[in-house]
């Protein structure tokens, strides 16, 4: 049902824009799926790994984190979902990993059996919905090549920049998740991410206080992008 969509859908994020405009992201989301509203309290589960794939969810506020849990006890998180943003859509009967409220969460659960009736009777719904998977997709796609590939520098300046386009926060984010989310979000030990911070504040990359950051430099874009010298945590600024 998507396949019309997906012709013209953009591909694109702030990201490919010119060095300087990246802080000008596009307009978010509006509300896509009419279905029921759950309200969910910090740290609950909203579907567990192996669960029923019965419906989509929409953010309507708060942050959810999406997390796979190994038999050996390792956490892996596989994303973090804003406001305005979709997730819960399987290619398989069940879910591959659990989702759990960051934060008190607003959202709204839409059932999957119902969406080729939203193509039939909403088709500027079903486009922004097949944009925010493609979307989804791509920065999936980012983070595992941060992941293998990239320095702990440059994963951290991925992720906080990622998160102000996806905010529209422009240079000031506000960290909802931990530490140890990051990390795990990552493929970081939680005390490699803290080192990073602080080598970003000691370059004057960033500014925090408390769970927000303020970004201080196109640098740190330079930086994600493998185009600037890595900060030394310890050493004298260059």
């Amino acid at each position: 049902m998507f396949e019309a969509a997906a012709a013209s859908s953009p591909r694109t994020s702030a990201r490919t824009a010119p060095l300087g405009l990246w802080l000008e992201p596009p307009p978010g989301p509006r509300r896509v799926l009419a279905g029921s509203e759950r309200f969910l309290a910090a740290s609950s589960t909203i579907y567990a790994q192996s669960a029923r794939a019965e419906f989509i969810y929409q953010i309507i506020s708060g942050v959810v984190r999406t997390v796979t849990l190994h038999r050996d006890g390792r956490r892996m998180v596989h994303g973090f979902h804003l406001p305005g943003e979709i997730f819960g859509l399987e290619h398989e009967k069940l879910h591959h990993c659990s989702a759990e409220a960051v934060r008190d969460t607003r959202l709204v659960q839409y059932p999957v059996s119902r969406l080729n009736l939203l193509s039939d009777t909403d088709r500027a719904a079903v486009q922004e919905l097949w944009t925010s998977l493609l979307l989804s997709r791509d920065r999936t796609a980012a983070r595992f090549m941060y992941v293998m590939h990239g320095s702990a520098f440059e994963r951290l300046a991925y992720f906080l920049i990622d998160l102000a386009e996806r905010t529209q926060s422009h240079v000031r984010i506000e960290l909802p998740m931990s530490r140890y989310d990051i990390a795990d979000y990552l493929g970081l030990s939680s005390e490699t991410v803290s080192r990073t911070f602080t080598a970003f504040r000691e370059r004057g990359f960033i500014s925090t206080k408390g769970r927000e950051v303020r970004l201080l430099s196109d640098a740190l874009l330079r930086l994600s992008e493998g185009l600037c010298e890595e900060p030394r945590p310890h050493g004298p600024r260059q």
